[in-house]
């Protein structure tokens, strides 16, 4: 049979795009199938928007969300690699989301189906995703791949969850910009003195696996990249392999420089150092 796939991933536009495939596409329910890749560093909140979806897609005749589960999760992922995943080696993205999507698409096509992916990005949302087709083929999954909210407008998100009467992920209402890892390594520095100050949990968690990559290796890796912050903020040693010592930012150094200054505005200075907060895969949020 014919297999429309939609990964949701607990954020308002892959919630907008499972309620788009349920109630305007006009696709046979039984053609629909919808993943979740669970990274293991998502928020409850998350995981409790994602059950509330397969709910609604249960009642309304359509599938069960389908968990995937990569080989590991994302701190197993970072303590196997000796590191946090950084910009210029963003393998959490690969490992925690496209293989399992590989994997599940290819699994679907040895089974004789034909597949036509879907994707929940936005024009709006960047440059680059401004310059993208309606359709083409995903060059990651290597299956073709529609955007059929590729035109929409933030407010078109928000109108179809209230015409189906599906709340947004609880994390919005608590400051957060965007869902999925959390934090992502990308996190802006607004993101994590929100996190720091609702959710410190998080940072203790962060906190927790910095200190055993010391414990098992005998180095420290920072969950951010050494260059986050203003030197004044990076207290913790960090032993480089010619053995001469830098200092680095632990989480909780990031968390104090996320306590001061004017809000992050996207580019670098020497006090708002940050990532520009988002990851153009569309895998991730």
């Amino acid at each position: 049979m014919h297999i429309n796939a939609f990964g949701i991933s607990g954020g308002k536009d892959s919630s907008a795009l499972m309620l788009w495939g349920l109630f305007r596409s006009s696709y046979p329910k039984e053609s629909l199938r919808f993943t979740f890749c669970d990274t293991g560093n998502e928020h409850a909140f998350t995981y409790e928007h994602v059950r509330l979806l397969e709910s609604l897609s249960i009642r309304e005749g359509g599938p069960k969300i389908e968990w995937l589960k990569p080989e590991r999760d994302f701190y197993e992922l970072a303590l196997h690699k000796h590191r946090f995943p950084s910009a210029k080696a963003r393998f959490c993205t690969e490992h925690l989301k496209i293989i399992p999507g590989i994997a599940w698409c290819n699994a679907r096509l040895a089974e004789g189906h034909t597949l036509l992916s879907h994707s929940g990005v936005r024009a709006g949302e960047s440059l680059k995703r401004s310059t993208l087709p309606e359709r083409d083929m995903n060059g990651m999954l290597l299956v073709e791949e529609y955007r059929p909210l590729l035109r929409w407008t933030i407010e078109d998100v928000y109108a179809i969850h209230k015409e189906h009467g599906v709340p947004l992920n609880k994390l919005y209402a608590a400051g957060a910009k965007r869902v999925g890892c959390f934090p992502c390594i990308m996190s802006r520095k607004a993101e994590v003195r929100n996190i720091a100050l609702n959710f410190p949990d998080r940072i203790a968690i962060i906190a927790h696996y910095e200190g055993e990559f010391m414990r098992r290796y005998g180095r420290y890796s920072s969950f951010f990249a050494s260059k986050t912050v203003p030197l004044r903020f990076r207290n913790t040693e960090f032993k480089k392999a010619d053995r001469t010592i830098e200092f680095v930012a632990s989480i909780q150094n990031v968390v104090e420089w996320s306590m001061t200054g004017k809000r992050a505005k996207g580019h670098y200075t020497d006090d708002e150092t940050l990532f520009d907060g988002s990851c153009e895969s569309g895998f991730c949020e």
